[in-house]
């Protein structure tokens, strides 16, 4: 709601500015004059000094009252806002002012304060109190409106509607006898906001509709579109969806201001969404390659370059993804998103090789792309996938040693993860190509057992890496770990890629199966040399098998079918139920796959696979969210209370918690399964963790409602049993950094600089979060400060102060765009107003601001400032 509130504080200057000039007379009106004028002309310092002297000077003047108005608003746009407040509290000042029929501005002037300063609840009541209390001022429905903007701004959209949409509110009525009115359109986009974040989006729609585009601001058109879109798509109704975006794009377009560069950003974000929502995959890419620019903000710039690798990859179509990253990088090598740029458009080569293994340029281009990468961003994050990928890129060109050099090297910067496993498992494959055969079944070995809280890792690798492991055991001779091996493969993945391969590999003494087509024939000979071998049904289960490593799912679902005809009695009919079921769905007729798992969870209520049949079900409906949540919170529920030593029973039940928070209902979301989840002592201590998050954001969710900040309190609590983990996991020091917050918001500033202080401390905090933390640290200080003399300010001001200095010069190699830039503005606005930025240095550091933050150059924020001075 950012835009409304630039709009109010535009109309205040234009109408609450002070009155008129008066003409010079006597000594008393000529320093009344001369100070509105400093007042009108921005010099809010000049006008400050002149109005004090004034008062000082002229108590008793008729001019008085105003002139304490003219004041407080100097003071507000000052950011002081607690003595602007005070100023119109008074009760000296109060008893002039309601002589003077100024009463109704001084109320309005004390909750824009009050709302600039933070404290929304107390906005939103003496907005609405103006209201109430003066039913005849000319501020009534500015009033109204703005005070629905801090509802909103907190959350409370149940009392958005009750102030918009009374029927015999000032609002109401101006509505229906001046609907063009801006403040009549500000309270519409407010109500469609609402509705929006009400799930009522036929409601929004019709509130949008009402506004007429000809008389509508820019910034106004472009709000109305985008929530046109999303009221759009919450109706599933992707042409409109479509048609806003559209409208969205062009007003953007059009914008004049630092903001709408990240407005146009936005747009293409939105349209591109649509775009891929409606399967124009290719016109998707294309859509996102306007946010390849400098201008864009850089995270929509690392958006756009892994959605334009993803939906490549999605159409199988890499030649317009790679041709706009080329240009990215052809034109912004120094972009903070260059090396995401680098390592998509490598992977994408990588990619087309896979699927053209005779076109080598392919794979000599994605080699020279990660060569690049290694050689420029040694010690970044992403290092370690690169060096993954730079491997796969010599395995391919069989430069084996070269491979295992990278795949090691990938194996000790990579994080706990799947990449780490196939790191670990290539390394293996490396060895055993090289001959060191019994290294090699350590690597193996390895990712078996290295990664038991990473179940994706088992699903993926697991049957490969037992496979490897057999391979491995039959080259070393050792016929023991040959059986053991094979016995796993038989017991853990009877109906998976490999089974039948293992069996025939140990029966035949077959060295290698692994190709699709190769596994195929085999299988097709087993089949013809064994018809009424009692292995037949795993034989023709591999079968459809190895049409879904080729992801051919229509003869992979024809398989399957025709399994299931001929095989009815066998043990493997509920693997193959379930196979079925997913290949329908990787086959895109999930309505079909749907029907499937929810037949196999009806007729195999036991079966091993059903908690996995009853995940999916469960994510499918949450997928959809809306009122659908509560389906999927039924079936993540059954997971857990069915199966309740599965290893999907805590996550079922922790996305059985989020489904409940899908629908609002925080308390029984917290109640019914984030709670009992922690303290379940089995819970795993990565999901244990996500609970605790979980948890907390309930809590802070339920707060906005909660004037005794009870829930928010209890948030604290809950975190701060993650802050023992900050010393080696950043999940405790975020703990810390989200209890600072919680403690900010709750007034307890020691308890607030404690926490931050906790995050600084700990060896596990990334430089994001120590930057948060730093910046949350100067913001406590500086509330510390207020209302303290100025002696007594200045020690805690110039700590406030350091901290944001520390963000904003570290000497670091990548820094937060956010959180530099947050520094960087608090930094000049308390120097400003501290007075230890003036003249030509105030003037150099915002011009240094708008050099670092290009999206800056036209705020009006650092105009009002360079004015001040």
């Amino acid at each position: 709601m950012s835009y409304l509130r630039r709009w109010f504080l535009i109309l205040s200057a234009l109408v609450l500015g002070g009155g008129q000039l008066v003409a010079a007379g006597t000594r008393e009106e000529r320093a009344y004059a001369a100070a509105l004028a400093a007042f009108r002309d921005q010099f809010y310092d000049r006008a400050t000094n002149g109005l004090t002297q004034f008062l000082q000077n002229y108590h008793k003047s008729g001019n008085a009252p105003q002139a304490v108005l003219l004041l407080a608003q100097s003071e507000f746009y000052l950011g002081n806002y607690p003595a602007a407040i005070a100023r119109l509290t008074d009760p000296g000042n109060l008893a002039r002012a309601k002589a003077a029929g100024l009463t109704d501005r001084y109320v309005y002037w004390k909750a824009e304060a009050q709302f600039a300063g933070g404290d929304l609840k107390g906005a939103a009541g003496t907005f609405i109190s103006l209201v109430d209390d003066f039913p005849e001022s000319p501020l009534g429905l500015s009033a109204l409106v703005e005070g629905a903007a801090a509802f909103g701004k907190l959350g409370q959209w149940a009392q958005v509607d009750d102030l918009l949409e009374n029927t015999n509110s000032l609002y109401q009525r101006t509505a229906r006898l001046d609907p063009a009115n801006e403040l009549v359109t500000n309270g519409r986009l407010l109500q469609s906001e609402s509705k929006c974040v009400q799930k009522d989006f036929a409601a929004a729609s019709r509130m949008l509709h009402l506004l007429n585009p000809a008389t509508l601001t820019p910034e106004q058109d472009w709000q109305r579109a985008l929530q046109l879109y999303r009221a759009s798509l919450g109706l599933n109704d992707l042409d409109a969806a479509l048609t806003a975006t559209t409208n969205l794009l062009q007003t953007a377009r059009h914008g004049q201001g630092g903001h709408w560069a990240a407005n146009l950003a936005e747009s293409v974000a939105r349209h591109a969404d649509v775009l891929e929502k409606e399967g124009r995959l290719t016109e998707a890419v294309a859509a996102w390659q306007e946010n390849l620019t400098s201008s864009a903000p850089v995270e929509q710039q690392r958006q756009a370059v892994l959605k334009m690798a993803e939906l490549a990859a999605a159409q199988n179509d890499l030649t317009n993804a790679e041709a706009g990253l080329e240009k990215y990088l052809a034109q912004f090598a120094d972009s903070p998103a260059a090396e995401t740029a680098l390592l998509a458009l490598g992977e994408m080569y990588l990619k087309d090789f896979a699927a053209q293994p005779a076109a080598t340029n392919y794979l000599a281009a994605a080699q020279t792309n990660f060569d690049q990468f290694i050689g420029a961003f040694t010690n970044s994050p992403l290092a370690g996938k690169a060096f993954l990928d730079r491997g796969w890129c010599e395995w391919l060109a069989s430069q084996t040693n070269a491979s295992l050099a990278d795949f090691q090297e990938a194996a000790q910067r990579l994080p706990a993860s799947t990449d780490l496993a196939v790191a670990k498992f290539k390394a293996g494959d490396a060895r055993f190509a090289l001959g060191d055969f019994s290294r090699a079944r350590q690597d193996y070995q390895a990712v078996l057992d290295d990664f038991t809280n990473l179940p994706a890792v088992g699903r993926s690798l697991g049957e490969l890496a037992l496979y490897q492991c057999l391979r491995a055991n039959l080259a070393l001779n050792d016929a023991a770990g040959a059986n053991d091996a094979l016995e796993r493969i038989l017991k853990q993945y009877p109906e998976g890629d490999l089974s039948d391969n293992a069996i025939l590999l140990v029966a035949e003494k077959a060295d290698d199966a692994r190709q699709p087509a190769v596994a195929r024939a085999l299988l097709e000979q087993f089949e013809k040399r064994y018809p009424h071998s009692e292995l037949l049904p795993q034989a023709r289960m591999a079968v459809a098998r190895t049409y879904e490593q080729e992801q051919n799912w229509p003869a992979a679902i024809t398989n399957y079918q025709g399994w299931l005809r001929d095989f009815p009695t066998s043990n493997l009919y509920p693997q193959m139920q379930y196979a079925l079921a997913l290949a329908n769905y990787h086959a895109g007729n999930e309505a079909n796959a749907l029907a499937q798992f929810t037949a196999f969870i009806s007729q195999f209520p036991t079966n091993p696979l059903t908690p996995l049949a009853q995940m999916w079900v469960g994510d499918h409906f949450f997928r959809l969210g809306g009122t659908n949540f509560v389906e999927a919170e039924r079936h993540y529920e059954l997971i857990f209370q069915n199966f309740p030593t599965n290893e999907l029973a805590c996550p079922a039940q922790l996305m059985a918690g989020r489904a409940a928070m899908g629908r609002f209902s925080y308390s029984e979301a917290s109640r019914s399964y984030l709670i009992p989840l922690i303290n379940d002592t089995n819970c795993p201590a990565e999901l244990w963790v996500q609970a605790h998050f979980a948890y907390s954001d309930a809590l802070r969710q339920m707060a906005a409602s909660d004037t005794s900040n009870t829930n928010l309190q209890l948030a604290t609590n809950i975190l701060s049993q993650l802050c023992p983990l900050a010393a080696t996991n950043v999940a405790g020091a975020l703990a810390w950094s989200e209890i600072g917050d919680c403690d900010l918001q709750l007034g307890a500033l020691d308890a607030a600089t404690n926490a931050y202080a906790q995050v600084l401390d700990s060896p596990a905090a990334g430089p994001d979060l120590r930057d948060r933390a730093q910046v949350g640290l100067g913001t406590v200080l500086e509330k510390k400060a207020e209302g303290l003399s100025a002696d007594a300010q200045k020690p805690l001001l110039d700590q406030a102060r350091e901290n944001y200095q520390d963000v904003f010069y570290a000497e670091t190699e990548f820094r937060n765009e956010f959180w530099t830039k947050k520094a960087g503005l608090q930094m000049l606005a308390l120097a400003a107003r501290t007075g230890i930025l003036k003249g030509d240095a105030l003037a150099d550091f915002i011009t240094r601001l708008k050099k670092t933050f290009p999206q800056l150059k036209d705020s009006q924020e650092l105009k009002r400032l360079a004015l001040q001075n």
